[in-house]
C-alpha cells in the first residue's frame, strides 16, 4: 500500500536528558536550524528516572526551569526560533508521539553510546530511530561545525535503497552546501559487481541531474564494509555518515550489526539515519 504524503512543518526536534550529550544535541539541533531556517523544539520525557533525579512533587516544575533555561540560552547565541515540550510516559511512545504531532521534519537524537547511562542512550536509542516517524540524526560527544554538516558519506551497497537515500542526500548537499562522498561496496561475485554498478550508476545521473557535488570510492575488500566505511569517513574528515535503519535488507545490514556499528562508531560521527517508511512523504518543503 502506497505511503500517505504527509506536509511536514520547519521544525527540528531535539529530545533531551539534560545530559552533556542531550546538550551537544541541542548544539546540533540550533546550527542546524540556523542553516536551515527551521524552528528548534526542545523535548523532556518525564519518566522514573526524571522523577528519581529531581525529587516526587517538584518535577514538573523543576524540569519546566530547566527548559526555559534552555530556551534562553538558545536565544541568547542565536536567532532561531525555540519552544520546549515536557510530557509524562515512555520515552518511546512519547517522543514519536510529540514528532507526529508537531509534524517535524528531523530529529537530533543525543546518544551516550551503547554503555552508559540508559535513558535516551544505548539500545533505548536504537528503539526511538527504528520508531520515528522522521529522519534521525544520532550525535554522541562530537561538536557540529559552525557551518553544518559539510562531508556527507554516502554507503552504496547491494542493499542500498537508491531511491530514498539520494533524496535526503540530495536536500543536504543542496541545504548545508555538502560534498557527498560516495563509498562503494567491493564485490568478487559478477552478478553482484553488475548490480552495484547500475546502483551506482543511477545515483550518479541523479546527482549530477541535481548539480549535486560529489564524490567515489570503492572499498578495497570484500569483507568488513562497515569497518572499512568508518575508516573511509575518519580519514576523509566526514561530518556525517548516511544511513538505512531496514532489519530486513541483509545479515550485513540488520539493526544488530550494520546499525548499531554505524550510530555508536567510536569517532563519534553524526549518523543521519532514514527509516524506509519515510518514501513518499514530503520534507523541506520539496
Amino acid at each position: 500500500m502506497a505511503n500517505k504524503t504527509i506536509e511536514r512543518n520547519n521544525i527540528v526536534l531535539v529530545p533531551t536528558d539534560f545530559t552533556s550529550v542531550g546538550q551537544n544535541a541541542i548544539d546540533h539541533a540550533v546550527v542546524a536550524a540556523e542553516v536551515l531556517k527551521f524552528k528548534v523544539v526542545v523535548l523532556h520525557v518525564i519518566n522514573r528516572e526524571t522523577r528519581n533525579k529531581l525529587g516526587e512533587g517538584k518535577t514538573h516544575k523543576a524540569v519546566e526551569e530547566k527548559l526555559k533555561a534552555i530556551v534562553k540560552d538558545i536565544k541568547s547565541r542565536s536567532k532561531v526560533k525555540v519552544d520546549y515540550i515536557f510530557r509524562e510516559g515512555s520515552i518511546f511512545d512519547v517522543i514519536h508521539e510529540v514528532a507526529t504531532e508537531i509534524k517535524a521534519n528531523v530529529m537530533i537524537l543525543g546518544t551516550h553510546g551503547k554503555k552508559g547511562v540508559q535513558h535516551i542512550t544505548g539500545s533505548y536509542a536504537m528503539k526511538v530511530i527504528t520508531q520515528s516517524p522522521v529522519p534521525v540524526i544520532v550525535v554522541q560527544k562530537r561538536k557540529i561545525d559552525p557551518n553544518g554538516y559539510q562531508k556527507i558519506v554516502f554507503p552504496i551497497s547491494l542493499y542500498t535503497e537508491a531511491r530514498q537515500q539520494v533524496f535526503y542526500a540530495i536536500v543536504n548537499s543542496v541545504l548545508f552546501t555538502s560534498e557527498i562522498m560516495i563509498y562503494k561496496q567491493k564485490s568478487s561475485d559478477p552478478a553482484d559487481i553488475s548490480t552495484l554498478n547500475i546502483i551506482t550508476s543511477q545515483i550518479e545521473d541523479e546527482f549530477r541531474r541535481n548539480k549535486v557535488k560529489y564524490s567515489i570510492a570503492q572499498a578495497e575488500h570484500t569483507r568488513n564494509f562497515t569497518s572499512q566505511l568508518l575508516d573511509y569517513a575518519v580519514s576523509n574528515s566526514a561530518d556525517m555518515i548516511m544511513m538505512m535503519t531496514d532489519s530486513s535488507i541483509g545479515t550485513n545490514f540488520d539493526t544488530s550489526s550494520w546499525s548499531e556499528k554505524m550510530i555508536y562508531n567510536v569517532a563519534q560521527i553524526p549518523v543521519f539515519s532514514i527509516n524506509p517508511v519515510y518514501l513518499g512523504h514530503i520534507y523541506y518543503g520539496l
